[in-house]
Protein backbone atom coordinates (compact mmCIF):
# COMPACT_ATOMS: atom_id res chain seq x y z
CA UNK A 1 0.00 0.00 0.00
CA UNK A 2 2.79 2.39 0.96
CA UNK A 3 4.68 1.68 -2.26
CA UNK A 4 1.54 2.30 -4.33
CA UNK A 5 0.94 5.64 -2.62
CA UNK A 6 4.55 6.69 -3.21
CA UNK A 7 4.06 6.21 -6.94
CA UNK A 8 1.48 8.99 -7.01
CA UNK A 9 2.06 11.08 -3.87
CA UNK A 10 4.87 12.76 -1.95
CA UNK A 11 5.11 11.22 1.52
CA UNK A 12 8.41 12.82 2.52
CA UNK A 13 8.23 14.68 5.85
CA UNK A 14 10.54 17.38 4.53
CA UNK A 15 8.03 18.14 1.79
CA UNK A 16 5.22 18.66 4.29
CA UNK A 17 7.48 20.67 6.57
CA UNK A 18 8.36 22.95 3.65
CA UNK A 19 4.70 23.29 2.65
CA UNK A 20 3.62 24.14 6.19
CA UNK A 21 6.48 26.63 6.57
CA UNK A 22 5.06 28.54 3.61
CA UNK A 23 1.33 27.95 4.04
CA UNK A 24 0.90 28.62 7.76
CA UNK A 25 2.31 32.19 7.73
CA UNK A 26 0.21 32.97 4.62
CA UNK A 27 -2.88 31.50 6.28
CA UNK A 28 -2.10 33.52 9.40
CA UNK A 29 -1.76 36.64 7.28
CA UNK A 30 -5.12 35.94 5.67
CA UNK A 31 -6.66 35.27 9.07
CA UNK A 32 -5.48 38.67 10.21
CA UNK A 33 -6.98 40.30 7.11
CA UNK A 34 -10.20 38.42 7.81
CA UNK A 35 -10.14 39.66 11.40
CA UNK A 36 -9.89 43.25 10.21
CA UNK A 37 -12.81 42.84 7.81
CA UNK A 38 -14.90 41.03 10.41
CA UNK A 39 -14.30 43.72 13.04
CA UNK A 40 -15.25 46.39 10.47
CA UNK A 41 -18.42 44.47 9.65
CA UNK A 42 -19.37 43.87 13.29
CA UNK A 43 -18.69 47.46 14.33
CA UNK A 44 -20.65 48.87 11.41
CA UNK A 45 -23.34 46.23 11.95
CA UNK A 46 -24.42 48.08 15.08
CA UNK A 47 -25.59 50.91 12.79
CA UNK A 48 -27.87 48.66 10.70
CA UNK A 49 -28.19 47.35 7.15
CA UNK A 50 -27.28 50.62 5.38
CA UNK A 51 -23.88 50.92 7.06
CA UNK A 52 -22.95 47.31 6.26
CA UNK A 53 -24.04 47.65 2.65
CA UNK A 54 -22.30 51.02 2.23
CA UNK A 55 -18.95 49.61 3.33
CA UNK A 56 -19.47 46.71 0.93
CA UNK A 57 -20.29 48.99 -2.01
CA UNK A 58 -17.52 51.46 -1.14
CA UNK A 59 -15.08 48.58 -0.92
CA UNK A 60 -15.76 47.26 -4.42
CA UNK A 61 -13.06 49.38 -6.15
CA UNK A 62 -10.55 48.02 -3.63
CA UNK A 63 -11.63 44.49 -4.53
CA UNK A 64 -10.81 45.28 -8.16
CA UNK A 65 -7.49 46.86 -7.13
CA UNK A 66 -6.66 43.74 -5.13
CA UNK A 67 -7.33 41.59 -8.17
CA UNK A 68 -5.16 43.84 -10.31
CA UNK A 69 -2.32 43.84 -7.79
CA UNK A 70 -2.64 40.11 -7.16
CA UNK A 71 -2.52 39.45 -10.89
CA UNK A 72 0.64 41.51 -11.42
CA UNK A 73 2.31 40.10 -8.31
CA UNK A 74 1.28 36.50 -9.00
CA UNK A 75 2.39 36.75 -12.62
CA UNK A 76 5.80 37.85 -11.41
CA UNK A 77 5.65 35.18 -8.73
CA UNK A 78 5.46 32.45 -11.40
CA UNK A 79 8.83 33.59 -12.73
CA UNK A 80 10.31 34.32 -9.31
CA UNK A 81 9.46 30.87 -7.91
CA UNK A 82 11.05 29.11 -10.87
CA UNK A 83 14.13 31.36 -10.78
CA UNK A 84 14.30 30.57 -7.07
CA UNK A 85 14.51 26.89 -7.98
CA UNK A 86 17.63 27.84 -9.97
CA UNK A 87 18.89 30.23 -7.20
CA UNK A 88 19.07 33.06 -9.76
CA UNK A 89 18.58 36.09 -7.48
CA UNK A 90 19.73 38.61 -10.11
CA UNK A 91 16.80 37.67 -12.36
CA UNK A 92 14.48 37.70 -9.34
CA UNK A 93 15.37 41.35 -8.65
CA UNK A 94 14.66 42.22 -12.28
CA UNK A 95 11.22 40.61 -12.12
CA UNK A 96 10.45 42.43 -8.86
CA UNK A 97 11.44 45.72 -10.49
CA UNK A 98 9.00 45.25 -13.36
CA UNK A 99 6.22 44.07 -11.06
CA UNK A 100 6.59 46.99 -8.64
CA UNK A 101 6.62 49.58 -11.42
CA UNK A 102 3.41 48.22 -12.94
CA UNK A 103 1.67 47.93 -9.57
CA UNK A 104 2.51 51.56 -8.74
CA UNK A 105 1.02 52.84 -11.99
CA UNK A 106 -2.08 50.68 -11.63
CA UNK A 107 -2.85 51.69 -8.04
CA UNK A 108 -2.31 55.38 -8.79
CA UNK A 109 -4.71 55.14 -11.74
CA UNK A 110 -7.45 53.46 -9.66
CA UNK A 111 -7.01 56.07 -6.90
CA UNK A 112 -7.46 58.99 -9.31
CA UNK A 113 -10.55 57.43 -10.95
CA UNK A 114 -12.21 56.84 -7.56
CA UNK A 115 -11.56 60.42 -6.49
CA UNK A 116 -12.99 61.83 -9.72
CA UNK A 117 -16.23 59.80 -9.97
CA UNK A 118 -17.05 58.23 -6.57
CA UNK A 119 -20.83 58.67 -6.87
CA UNK A 120 -20.92 57.15 -10.35
CA UNK A 121 -19.07 54.13 -9.00
CA UNK A 122 -21.45 53.74 -6.04
CA UNK A 123 -24.56 54.01 -8.24
CA UNK A 124 -23.20 51.27 -10.45
CA UNK A 125 -23.67 48.84 -7.55
CA UNK A 126 -26.93 49.99 -5.97
CA UNK A 127 -29.97 52.21 -6.54
CA UNK A 128 -30.61 52.82 -2.83
CA UNK A 129 -29.86 56.53 -2.27
CA UNK A 130 -28.99 56.11 1.43
CA UNK A 131 -26.43 53.41 0.61
CA UNK A 132 -25.00 55.49 -2.27
CA UNK A 133 -24.34 58.55 -0.11
CA UNK A 134 -22.80 56.52 2.72
CA UNK A 135 -20.66 54.55 0.25
CA UNK A 136 -19.34 57.77 -1.35
CA UNK A 137 -18.33 59.15 2.05
CA UNK A 138 -16.43 55.90 2.73
CA UNK A 139 -14.82 55.62 -0.72
CA UNK A 140 -13.46 59.17 -0.88
CA UNK A 141 -11.40 58.50 2.24
CA UNK A 142 -10.38 54.86 1.83
CA UNK A 143 -8.80 55.52 -1.61
CA UNK A 144 -5.79 57.01 0.17
CA UNK A 145 -4.92 53.52 1.39
CA UNK A 146 -4.64 52.10 -2.14
CA UNK A 147 -1.09 53.18 -2.99
CA UNK A 148 0.63 52.17 0.28
CA UNK A 149 -1.27 48.86 0.25
CA UNK A 150 -0.24 48.07 -3.33
CA UNK A 151 3.46 48.73 -2.75
CA UNK A 152 3.72 46.74 0.48
CA UNK A 153 1.54 43.87 -0.76
CA UNK A 154 3.52 43.50 -3.99
CA UNK A 155 6.79 43.34 -2.10
CA UNK A 156 5.54 40.76 0.40
CA UNK A 157 4.00 38.60 -2.34
CA UNK A 158 7.33 38.61 -4.18
CA UNK A 159 9.08 37.46 -1.00
CA UNK A 160 6.60 34.57 -0.72
CA UNK A 161 7.92 33.17 -3.99
CA UNK A 162 11.41 32.89 -2.45
CA UNK A 163 9.98 31.24 0.69
CA UNK A 164 10.23 34.34 2.90
CA UNK A 165 6.76 34.40 4.39
CA UNK A 166 7.14 35.06 8.12
CA UNK A 167 7.71 38.78 7.70
CA UNK A 168 4.32 39.32 6.06
CA UNK A 169 2.56 37.52 8.93
CA UNK A 170 4.31 39.75 11.48
CA UNK A 171 3.55 42.96 9.59
CA UNK A 172 -0.11 42.09 9.08
CA UNK A 173 -0.44 41.09 12.74
CA UNK A 174 0.75 44.53 13.88
CA UNK A 175 -1.43 46.17 11.23
CA UNK A 176 -4.45 44.26 12.53
CA UNK A 177 -4.22 45.86 15.97
CA UNK A 178 -3.56 49.28 14.44
CA UNK A 179 -6.64 48.93 12.20
CA UNK A 180 -9.00 47.65 14.89
CA UNK A 181 -7.91 50.31 17.38
CA UNK A 182 -8.34 53.26 15.03
CA UNK A 183 -11.56 51.83 13.59
CA UNK A 184 -13.00 51.73 17.10
CA UNK A 185 -11.75 55.24 17.81
CA UNK A 186 -13.19 56.87 14.70
CA UNK A 187 -16.31 54.75 14.12
CA UNK A 188 -17.64 55.32 17.64
CA UNK A 189 -15.83 58.57 18.51
CA UNK A 190 -13.81 57.11 21.39
CA UNK A 191 -11.17 59.04 23.42
CA UNK A 192 -12.53 62.39 22.26
CA UNK A 193 -12.19 61.64 18.53
CA UNK A 194 -15.03 62.60 16.14
CA UNK A 195 -17.72 59.92 15.64
CA UNK A 196 -17.47 59.22 11.90
CA UNK A 197 -19.35 55.86 11.68
CA UNK A 198 -18.84 54.52 8.11
CA UNK A 199 -16.13 57.12 7.38
CA UNK A 200 -14.36 56.07 10.56
CA UNK A 201 -13.77 52.60 9.11
CA UNK A 202 -12.07 54.24 6.13
CA UNK A 203 -9.82 56.35 8.37
CA UNK A 204 -8.74 53.26 10.32
CA UNK A 205 -7.92 51.45 7.08
CA UNK A 206 -5.76 54.31 5.77
CA UNK A 207 -3.75 54.47 9.00
CA UNK A 208 -3.24 50.69 9.00
CA UNK A 209 -2.08 50.58 5.36
CA UNK A 210 0.42 53.38 5.94
CA UNK A 211 1.79 51.53 8.97
CA UNK A 212 2.21 48.41 6.81
CA UNK A 213 4.23 50.33 4.23
CA UNK A 214 6.45 51.85 6.93
CA UNK A 215 7.22 48.38 8.35
CA UNK A 216 7.90 46.99 4.85
CA UNK A 217 10.42 49.75 4.15
CA UNK A 218 12.21 49.13 7.44
CA UNK A 219 12.45 45.41 6.67
CA UNK A 220 13.51 46.04 3.07
CA UNK A 221 16.42 48.31 3.98
CA UNK A 222 17.49 46.87 7.35
CA UNK A 223 16.80 43.11 7.38
CA UNK A 224 16.21 41.52 3.94
CA UNK A 225 19.44 39.90 2.67
CA UNK A 226 18.35 37.05 0.36
CA UNK A 227 17.18 39.02 -2.70
CA UNK A 228 18.46 42.52 -1.98
CA UNK A 229 15.67 44.41 -3.78
CA UNK A 230 15.30 48.13 -3.02
CA UNK A 231 12.73 50.71 -4.14
CA UNK A 232 15.52 52.59 -5.87
CA UNK A 233 15.73 49.69 -8.32
CA UNK A 234 12.38 50.84 -9.73
CA UNK A 235 13.98 53.98 -11.13
CA UNK A 236 15.65 51.86 -13.82
CA UNK A 237 14.00 50.30 -16.84
CA UNK A 238 14.20 46.53 -17.34
CA UNK A 239 14.32 45.29 -20.93
CA UNK A 240 15.82 41.80 -20.73
CA UNK A 241 13.03 40.06 -18.84
CA UNK A 242 10.13 42.32 -19.81
CA UNK A 243 8.97 40.13 -22.75
CA UNK A 244 9.09 36.99 -20.61
CA UNK A 245 7.33 38.78 -17.75
CA UNK A 246 4.55 40.04 -20.00
CA UNK A 247 4.11 36.67 -21.71
CA UNK A 248 3.54 34.83 -18.46
CA UNK A 249 2.00 37.66 -16.42
CA UNK A 250 -0.64 38.92 -18.85
CA UNK A 251 -2.75 35.75 -18.60
CA UNK A 252 -2.58 35.96 -14.79
CA UNK A 253 -3.33 39.68 -14.85
CA UNK A 254 -6.21 39.20 -17.26
CA UNK A 255 -7.43 36.33 -15.11
CA UNK A 256 -7.43 38.35 -11.89
CA UNK A 257 -8.87 41.48 -13.49
CA UNK A 258 -11.72 39.72 -15.27
CA UNK A 259 -12.33 37.60 -12.19
CA UNK A 260 -12.25 40.68 -9.93
CA UNK A 261 -14.60 42.64 -12.17
CA UNK A 262 -16.78 39.56 -12.55
CA UNK A 263 -16.94 39.03 -8.80
CA UNK A 264 -17.79 42.71 -8.46
CA UNK A 265 -20.60 42.17 -10.98
CA UNK A 266 -22.10 39.72 -8.50
CA UNK A 267 -22.63 42.70 -6.18
CA UNK A 268 -24.16 44.64 -9.09
CA UNK A 269 -26.67 41.86 -9.77
CA UNK A 270 -27.48 41.49 -6.07
CA UNK A 271 -27.88 45.27 -5.74
CA UNK A 272 -30.55 45.20 -8.44
CA UNK A 273 -32.57 42.62 -6.50
CA UNK A 274 -32.99 43.99 -2.95
CA UNK A 275 -31.19 45.72 -0.08
CA UNK A 276 -31.96 42.65 2.08
CA UNK A 277 -30.03 40.40 -0.30
CA UNK A 278 -27.17 42.92 -0.41
CA UNK A 279 -26.89 43.03 3.39
CA UNK A 280 -27.10 39.23 3.66
CA UNK A 281 -24.45 38.82 0.96
CA UNK A 282 -22.18 41.27 2.81
CA UNK A 283 -22.47 39.25 6.01
CA UNK A 284 -21.88 35.92 4.26
CA UNK A 285 -18.89 37.48 2.51
CA UNK A 286 -17.12 37.70 5.87
CA UNK A 287 -17.60 33.97 6.49
CA UNK A 288 -16.46 33.28 2.92
CA UNK A 289 -13.22 35.10 3.73
CA UNK A 290 -12.83 33.02 6.88
CA UNK A 291 -13.17 29.78 4.91
CA UNK A 292 -10.77 31.16 2.31
CA UNK A 293 -8.04 31.71 4.92
CA UNK A 294 -6.88 28.09 4.92
CA UNK A 295 -7.51 27.58 1.20
CA UNK A 296 -5.52 30.67 0.26
CA UNK A 297 -2.62 29.56 2.44
CA UNK A 298 -2.65 26.14 0.80
CA UNK A 299 -3.00 27.58 -2.72
CA UNK A 300 -0.17 30.10 -2.35
CA UNK A 301 2.02 27.48 -0.74
CA UNK A 302 1.19 25.17 -3.64
CA UNK A 303 2.22 27.83 -6.16
CA UNK A 304 5.63 28.31 -4.54
CA UNK A 305 6.30 24.58 -4.09
CA UNK A 306 5.14 23.71 -7.62
CA UNK A 307 7.09 26.53 -9.26
CA UNK A 308 10.26 25.71 -7.35
CA UNK A 309 9.96 22.01 -8.27
CA UNK A 310 9.51 22.87 -11.95
CA UNK A 311 12.57 25.14 -11.79
CA UNK A 312 14.62 22.31 -10.27
CA UNK A 313 13.86 20.17 -13.32
CA UNK A 314 12.10 17.02 -12.11
CA UNK A 315 8.96 16.48 -14.18
CA UNK A 316 7.92 13.23 -12.47
CA UNK A 317 8.18 14.87 -9.06
CA UNK A 318 6.10 17.84 -10.23
CA UNK A 319 3.14 15.57 -11.03
CA UNK A 320 3.42 13.82 -7.66
CA UNK A 321 3.64 17.20 -5.92
CA UNK A 322 0.43 18.30 -7.67
CA UNK A 323 -1.41 15.12 -6.66
CA UNK A 324 -0.37 15.55 -3.03
CA UNK A 325 -1.29 19.24 -2.87
CA UNK A 326 -4.75 18.70 -4.36
CA UNK A 327 -5.51 15.78 -2.06
CA UNK A 328 -4.66 18.00 0.89
CA UNK A 329 -6.89 20.75 -0.53
CA UNK A 330 -9.86 18.37 -0.66
CA UNK A 331 -9.29 17.45 2.99
CA UNK A 332 -9.20 21.13 3.97
CA UNK A 333 -12.44 21.71 2.02
CA UNK A 334 -14.28 19.05 4.02
CA UNK A 335 -13.13 20.64 7.27
CA UNK A 336 -14.27 24.08 6.04
CA UNK A 337 -17.69 22.70 5.11
CA UNK A 338 -18.30 21.24 8.57
CA UNK A 339 -16.91 24.36 10.25
CA UNK A 340 -19.26 26.74 8.41
CA UNK A 341 -22.29 24.59 9.13
CA UNK A 342 -21.46 24.67 12.85
CA UNK A 343 -20.29 28.27 13.20
CA UNK A 344 -22.68 30.00 10.75
CA UNK A 345 -25.74 30.26 13.06
CA UNK A 346 -23.58 31.55 15.94
CA UNK A 347 -21.90 34.11 13.70
CA UNK A 348 -25.23 35.78 12.88
CA UNK A 349 -25.70 36.72 16.53
CA UNK A 350 -23.07 39.45 16.10
CA UNK A 351 -25.37 41.41 13.77
CA UNK A 352 -28.33 43.65 14.56
CA UNK A 353 -30.19 43.26 11.29
CA UNK A 354 -33.78 42.73 10.21
CA UNK A 355 -35.32 39.23 10.49
CA UNK A 356 -35.50 39.07 6.68
CA UNK A 357 -31.78 39.76 6.35
CA UNK A 358 -30.95 37.23 9.06
CA UNK A 359 -33.04 34.50 7.40
CA UNK A 360 -31.50 35.16 3.98
CA UNK A 361 -27.96 35.14 5.41
CA UNK A 362 -28.59 31.83 7.21
CA UNK A 363 -29.68 30.21 3.94
CA UNK A 364 -26.68 31.55 2.04
CA UNK A 365 -24.28 30.31 4.73
CA UNK A 366 -25.58 26.76 4.32
CA UNK A 367 -25.05 26.96 0.56
CA UNK A 368 -21.56 28.40 1.00
CA UNK A 369 -20.68 25.50 3.31
CA UNK A 370 -21.67 22.91 0.71
CA UNK A 371 -19.83 24.79 -2.04
CA UNK A 372 -16.60 24.41 -0.05
CA UNK A 373 -16.45 20.81 -1.22
CA UNK A 374 -15.45 21.98 -4.72
CA UNK A 375 -13.98 25.43 -3.99
CA UNK A 376 -10.89 23.94 -2.32
CA UNK A 377 -9.92 21.88 -5.35
CA UNK A 378 -10.73 24.77 -7.68
CA UNK A 379 -8.64 27.39 -5.86
CA UNK A 380 -5.62 25.18 -5.14
CA UNK A 381 -5.56 23.88 -8.70
CA UNK A 382 -5.79 27.23 -10.49
CA UNK A 383 -3.99 29.63 -8.12
CA UNK A 384 -1.48 27.06 -6.91
CA UNK A 385 -0.68 24.11 -9.17
CA UNK A 386 -1.48 25.40 -12.67
CA UNK A 387 0.06 28.84 -12.15
CA UNK A 388 3.06 27.43 -10.32
CA UNK A 389 3.50 24.96 -13.17
CA UNK A 390 3.54 27.83 -15.68
CA UNK A 391 0.16 27.03 -17.28
CA UNK A 392 -1.19 30.55 -16.75
CA UNK A 393 -3.10 30.71 -20.05
CA UNK A 394 -5.33 27.71 -19.35
CA UNK A 395 -5.94 28.99 -15.81
CA UNK A 396 -7.12 32.27 -17.35
CA UNK A 397 -9.52 30.64 -19.81
CA UNK A 398 -10.90 28.31 -17.17
CA UNK A 399 -11.47 30.82 -14.37
CA UNK A 400 -12.78 33.73 -16.40
CA UNK A 401 -14.71 31.67 -18.93
CA UNK A 402 -16.76 29.82 -16.31
CA UNK A 403 -17.49 33.01 -14.37
CA UNK A 404 -18.47 35.23 -17.30
CA UNK A 405 -20.10 32.66 -19.56
CA UNK A 406 -21.87 30.52 -16.97
CA UNK A 407 -22.18 31.94 -13.42
CA UNK A 408 -22.96 35.60 -14.15
CA UNK A 409 -25.54 34.95 -16.92
CA UNK A 410 -27.28 32.36 -14.73
CA UNK A 411 -27.27 34.75 -11.77
CA UNK A 412 -28.69 37.60 -13.84
CA UNK A 413 -31.44 35.49 -15.35
CA UNK A 414 -32.53 33.86 -12.08
CA UNK A 415 -32.29 37.03 -10.00
CA UNK A 416 -33.15 40.02 -12.18
CA UNK A 417 -35.23 38.48 -14.97
CA UNK A 418 -37.01 35.51 -13.38
CA UNK A 419 -37.12 36.86 -9.77
CA UNK A 420 -36.25 33.50 -8.24
CA UNK A 421 -35.43 33.00 -4.51
CA UNK A 422 -32.11 34.38 -3.28
CA UNK A 423 -30.84 30.87 -2.50
CA UNK A 424 -31.19 29.87 -6.15
CA UNK A 425 -29.57 33.11 -7.34
CA UNK A 426 -26.60 32.76 -4.99
CA UNK A 427 -26.03 29.16 -6.02
CA UNK A 428 -26.01 30.16 -9.68
CA UNK A 429 -23.62 33.04 -9.03
CA UNK A 430 -21.14 30.68 -7.36
CA UNK A 431 -21.61 27.76 -9.78
CA UNK A 432 -18.38 28.57 -11.64
CA UNK A 433 -16.38 26.66 -9.01
CA UNK A 434 -18.09 23.41 -10.00
CA UNK A 435 -17.24 23.81 -13.69
CA UNK A 436 -13.69 25.03 -12.99
CA UNK A 437 -13.00 21.93 -10.92
CA UNK A 438 -14.17 19.63 -13.71
CA UNK A 439 -12.12 21.34 -16.42
CA UNK A 440 -9.03 21.57 -14.17
CA UNK A 441 -9.18 17.86 -13.36
CA UNK A 442 -8.90 16.88 -17.03
CA UNK A 443 -6.13 19.43 -17.62
CA UNK A 444 -4.10 17.96 -14.78
CA UNK A 445 -4.48 14.45 -16.17
CA UNK A 446 -3.16 15.57 -19.56
CA UNK A 447 0.21 16.65 -18.14
CA UNK A 448 0.31 19.62 -20.54
CA UNK A 449 0.27 22.12 -17.66
CA UNK A 450 3.95 21.60 -16.70
CA UNK A 451 5.92 24.43 -18.34
CA UNK A 452 9.34 25.72 -17.36
CA UNK A 453 8.95 29.44 -18.07
CA UNK A 454 12.65 30.18 -17.41
CA UNK A 455 13.99 27.73 -20.02
CA UNK A 456 14.74 30.50 -22.55
CA UNK A 457 17.33 32.01 -20.24
CA UNK A 458 19.11 28.68 -19.60
CA UNK A 459 22.47 27.65 -20.94
CA UNK A 460 22.61 24.76 -23.43
CA UNK A 461 23.81 22.46 -20.61
CA UNK A 462 20.86 23.44 -18.41
CA UNK A 463 18.42 22.99 -21.28
CA UNK A 464 19.59 19.39 -21.70
CA UNK A 465 18.68 18.79 -18.05
CA UNK A 466 15.14 20.15 -18.34
CA UNK A 467 14.53 19.96 -22.04
CA UNK A 468 11.33 17.94 -21.74
CA UNK A 469 9.74 20.85 -19.86
CA UNK A 470 9.71 23.24 -22.78
CA UNK A 471 6.18 23.19 -24.12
Amino acid sequence: MGQTLRRYLILDRRFFASLLAISIPIALQNMISFGVNMMDSVMLGSFGDVAISAANVGGQPFAILMSLGFGLSSGGGVLIAQYWGRKDTASIRKVMRISMQLVFVASLTVTVICLLIPETIARFYTKDEAIVQAAVSYLTLVVFSYLPYSISNNYMMSLRAVEQVKVSAVIYAISFFVNVFFNYVFIFGAFGAPRLEVRGAAVGTVIARCSELAMVLVYMYRREKVVGFRLGDCLHRERDLLPSYMEHSLPVLGNEMLWGVGFSMISVIIGQISSVFMAAYSIVGILNQLAFVTLSGAANGAAVITGKTVGEGSRARVQKVANTLLLLAVAVSVVNCVFLLLVGPLFLNFYHVTPETREAAASLIRELALLQLVIGFDVTCIVGVLRGGGDTRFAFYNECGTLWLIALPLGFLTGVVWKMPVTVVYLCLRSDSVFKSIFSFFRLRSGKWIRNVTVREMSPQQEQTTGSFAQ
